[in-house]
């Protein structure tokens, strides 16, 4: 009988045990490029200070793919100063990303239509459901753009 407590006592404590472990691997999840794996929908707001073409109040959407290997490509329409500078029917951009430990992380969009190359910083929330990002630089230029995007995960077929 005793046997028997003590082995159902320890299989007790076994599967709280487990279902610790799961319940932490959710809420701490690693912060690497697999946590931002598919697609997410950004807003974009901001202001064009300087540099060819339209400045003004800069305003878009754009749906970027992350590959969870550092690849991205993005589609976008943005619009500055009432002036569309870009819009879906374009091809994608690319780039690379990385996702630090600590969730932070950088991007680059290199375009093919002309617009110069852009770099974001990010940090990773809701456990990879959402990016919050600012553009720290376009065509190597800081402070060009003063841009604020959030972007959320998307998920098909479901």
């Amino acid at each position: 009988m005793k046997r028997n407590l003590f082995a159902m006592a320890a299989f007790v404590l076994f599967a709280f045990g487990t279902l610790s472990y799961a319940d932490s691997q959710d809420e701490h999840p690693a912060c690497n490029n697999r946590l931002i794996a598919g697609h997410y929908g950004f807003t974009l707001e901001g202001t064009k200070l300087v540099g060819p073409g339209p400045t003004g109040s800069q305003v878009g959407v754009a749906m970027t793919r992350f590959d969870g290997e550092g690849n991205l490509s993005q589609i976008d329409t943005v619009s500055i100063g009432g002036t569309t500078v870009a819009d879906f029917t374009h091809t994608p951009a690319n780039g690379k990303y990385t996702v630090n430990a600590d969730c932070t992380g950088t991007f680059t969009l290199d375009f093919t239509d002309g617009r110069p190359t852009v770099t974001v910083n990010f940090v990773v929330v809701e456990n990879g459901a959402e990016i919050d990002a600012v553009v720290t630089s376009a065509g190597g230029r800081q402070g060009i753009l003063a841009t604020r995007s959030i972007g959320k995960r998307r998920f098909y077929g479901r």
